[in-house]
């Protein structure tokens, strides 16, 4: 019986040892040399892929794709099935004083740290380095 609660135990550790280990985005963002920006010109959201709580990326027209650190976590961020942006201007996203919007049961404004531009290539990589989860393609109202 020993051995049988012995095994069991063992095989259940295992099992919680080989979860995914959550990608380092900060680590993508070094390696791939992104460029960072503070704002956006002739921004038009028209998508969105959550990456984790504290990154996103957000779409624009012309196919155009950045990579949005948050000054802190969203925690609704990887559950939310739309979002809204809270922007300075109509035609602008501008890092550190627009915000990323979550609707749910208890709301969440987070502000957007930093903006990196995305070749068509790094999206990809990023979209497949976090699963491809591609969220939405309209925002909010």
């Amino acid at each position: 019986m020993k051995k049988i609660l012995t095994s069991l135990l063992l095989l259940t550790l295992m099992a919680c040892s080989s979860t995914t280990v959550r990608p380092n985005y900060d680590q993508f963002v070094l390696d791939q040399d992104l460029k960072q920006v503070s704002r956006v010109q002739q921004f038009r959201f028209t998508g969105w892929q959550p990456l984790d709580s504290g990154y996103l990326i957000l779409l624009s027209s012309h196919r155009r794709a950045y990579l949005l650190a948050l000054m802190s976590p969203c925690q609704d961020l990887p559950f939310a099935q739309q979002i809204g942006l809270k922007q300075t201007s109509q035609t602008t996203l501008v890092a550190k004083f627009d915000k990323i919007l979550v609707k749910g049961q208890m709301p969440e404004s987070c502000s957007i740290d930093k903006i990196y531009e995305l070749t068509e290539e790094q999206h990809k990589e990023l979209a497949n380095y976090s699963g491809g989860r591609l969220k939405a393609t309209k925002p909010i109202d």
